[in-house]
């Protein structure tokens, strides 16, 4: 089963203090329990740039429903082994801010290094609030057949390599469906894209996450850093 779904995911306006938590900006020394919590001009500065975000983006999606035994190439991996156990169907999604946004990020970083870096969270959460979105109808929809839907699992999560970025989106046809593609080096285009795989299965399981250990990202991880996790916060708060 193919389901295209094209600009039918709004964005609601994001919350801009997760996004000054992801700049990492400390509470003013000063600063009493009526004062802003985080500097003015930054707090400015960010609600601009996630109005133009927002004004800029165009959420598309594509999702496949397919049987767990026709994903070939895209069971490599202990992680993906362990989310579709007991699984039937796994859900194949990829969801896209879109072209034009990737356009006026590409303006911005020539233009204003710190807008574009703003910018760049503003989509970073607007793209997981829009692959939130998809999630969440199709939760409703597979609850409604009294089946349950795994946690989201991308590509680049603990062992599941980035190389099967390329067969999951052939699977779901997304240059043609949403205009999300890949360049030889294995970056999407649109940058601000998801792709992720679900189980579904007939019974609750627990979530699945892929281990510190694996992640390309472990000698760079600015969630490291501070002792905390990316996959430990709320889902609409990426970044690294």
């Amino acid at each position: 089963m193919l389901e295209e779904l094209s600009q039918s995911i709004e964005l609601s306006p994001l919350n801009q203090e997760k996004i000054l938590r992801m700049l990492r900006m400390p509470r003013q020394a000063d600063a009493g329990p009526q004062d802003p919590v985080f500097d003015a001009q930054l707090a400015k500065q960010v609600g601009l740039c996630e109005a133009e975000v927002r004004r800029c983006a165009h959420p598309r999606a594509v999702l496949r429903i397919l049987p767990v035994g026709e994903l070939g190439p895209l069971l490599e991996g202990n992680d993906i082994q362990r989310l579709l156990a007991d699984c039937e169907e796994a859900v194949l999604m990829a969801v896209t801010l879109g072209a034009e946004l990737e356009k006026r990020l590409m303006q911005e970083e020539v233009t204003n290094l710190s807008n574009a870096y703003v910018m760049d969270l503003c989509a970073s959460q607007a793209v997981e609030e829009a692959a939130d979105r998809l999630e969440g109808r199709l939760r409703e929809r597979i609850r409604a057949e009294q089946k349950y839907l795994t946690n989201r699992f991308s590509p680049g999560y603990g062992d599941y390599p980035l190389r099967v970025q390329r067969p999951l989106l052939d699977y779901l046809n997304a240059g043609r469906a949403v205009g999300l593609t890949l360049t030889p080096t294995g970056l999407m285009v649109p940058r601000k894209s998801i792709t992720a795989v679900m189980g579904i299965s007939k019974a609750p399981k627990p979530e699945v996450y892929g281990s510190c250990r694996h992640c390309p990202l472990i000698t760079k991880c600015s969630w490291k850093s501070f002792g905390e996790r990316c996959y430990e916060q709320p889902v609409i708060n990426i970044g690294l």
